[in-house]
Order: structure tokens, then sequence, then C-alpha cells
């Protein structure tokens, strides 16, 4: 009888513990810093207005967790900043057929990028953390 006792407290007490553990489990692969990106090619269109960029990571060992990045994040808004500039919002996609390589979708009016300028990535919930 004590021992069915235990293993009841001891039930009770993991399932107390688990939401918590997976929460923060989600939350820390939710989160990462920006991430410098390179340009591999930029267009712009008149109508409708827009510049598309496709890019990549800049630095090898980031292509892991930017292509992590892209998989969670595809689809929504974003931050870039190209190199000492101000923080410009843009949508990004992360493109199934090319391995590692992002869309960023910009508004009219965005600084010209050309292939192989460099810039930081980084998403709402991480800016808003730093």
């Amino acid at each position: 009888m004590r021992m069915k006792n235990w293993l009841l407290i001891a039930c009770f007490l993991v399932s107390l513990c688990t939401p918590a553990i997976a929460f923060s489990l989600m939350a820390d692969t939710s989160q990462s810093h920006p991430i410098a990106c390179r340009v591999l090619e930029s267009h712009a269109s008149a109508d409708p207005a827009a510049v598309i960029v496709l890019f990549h990571q800049k630095e090898h060992e980031d292509q892991t967790e930017l292509g992590s990045m892209l998989r969670q994040h595809s689809g929504e808004v974003a931050q870039i900043q190209v190199e000492g500039g101000k923080w410009l919002t843009g949508t990004v996609v992360r493109l199934k057929s090319c391995f590692g390589r992002g869309l960023l979708l910009l508004p009219a009016g965005a600084p010209p990028m050309k292939e192989g300028d460099a810039f930081l990535l980084s998403f709402r919930a991480d800016r808003e953390k730093n």
C-alpha cells in the first residue's frame, strides 16, 4: 500500500514539472540571436512595388542555425539591418527547393542591395529580447 502512495505522488510531481520543461525547451528553440546573411541576388519591381532578395548565411558555421530559423519563421515579418544602417521590416520565406536559402520581400523604397552585400536578420521576438 505504501509503494502505491509513493508511486502516485511521484506521478503527480512529474505531471507538474513536464509542462514547465516542455515550455522551457520550446522557448529556447524558438528564439535566436540575429544572424549575419549575404545577398545572392536582388531584384526590384515597380508593379507591384517591392524589392526581392535571395540570401543565405554569411558564415558557413551559421548554416544550420539559419536553416532552423527559416523553417520556424517562414512567412513571418522580420527585421534586417544593412551594415550600419537602420533596421528595416520585411517578410522572410524559406525556399524549400533551395537548401539553406531564404527569400526576403521588402517594400519599395528599401535601400538597394547587391550581390555580396551583408545584413543582419532577426525576428520580432528576437529583437524584443535584446
